[in-house]
C-alpha cells in the first residue's frame, strides 16, 4: 500500500504541512483511504479478477473472497482490517489538525466521509459482495457544509 502513502505527501505541498507530523498523517490517510476502498470494493474487484485485501491476512483468518460467503471467517477479517482502517485515520487524525484550517476542513470532511464507509460496511453486515457501500447523501452534504462553515474541532475526528 506503499503507493497510497506517495499521494499522501504528494498532496502536502498544496496543503502546506507545518511539520514531519503533518507529513507522517498524510500518509497514513493515504493508506487509510485506499484500504477503505479495498474493503469496499471486494464483491467488484471479485468480477475484474483481483483481490486487493492482503493475502497474509486472508490467510491468518481462513477466509475466501471467492466464495462471496459472509461467515464467521470473513466477519472477523473484515473487522481486523476495519481497526487497522480505524488506527491509520486516528493517525492521520494527528496530522490533519497540524495543517493550516484552510487545509484541513477539506481534508477532515474527506476523512470523515472515507470513515463512514466503514460503518455503511458494518451496516451491511460486512457483505461486500452483493451490496456496495455508501455514505448515504444526507450525510455527505452535512459534512460538506460543516466543514464549508469551517466548523472548530468541536466533535470527534470520526
Amino acid at each position: 500500500m506503499a503507493p497510497a502513502a506517495v499521494i499522501g505527501e504528494m498532496m502536502l505541498p498544496i496543503l502546506e504541512p507545518p511539520d514531519e507530523l503533518a507529513r507522517s498523517g498524510a500518509r497514513a490517510l493515504g493508506v487509510a483511504f485506499q484500504l477503505t476502498n479495498f474493503l469496499r470494493d471486494v464483491g467488484e474487484d471479485l468480477d475484474r479478477g483481483r483481490v486487493y485485501i492482503p493475502q497474509e491476512d486472508l490467510r491468518r483468518f481462513g477466509a475466501d473472497p471467492h466464495r462471496r460467503v459472509v461467515d464467521d471467517a470473513w466477519i472477523d477479517l473484515m473487522r481486523f482490517e476495519m481497526r487497522r482502517c480505524q488506527d491509520l485515520y486516528a493517525e492521520a487524525d494527528a496530522g490533519i489538525w497540524r495543517l493550516p484550517v484552510s487545509s484541513a476542513r477539506g481534508i477532515r470532511a474527506a476523512r470523515k466521509l472515507y470513515a463512514g464507509i466503514l460503518d455503511q460496511i458494518e451496516g451491511n453486515q460486512f457483505d461486500v459482495f452483493t451490496t456496495r457501500a455508501t455514505v448515504p447523501m444526507v450525510r455527505k452534504l452535512t459534512v460538506v457544509a460543516g466543514a464549508a462553515a469551517g466548523r472548530p474541532r468541536a466533535s470527534t475526528p470520526g
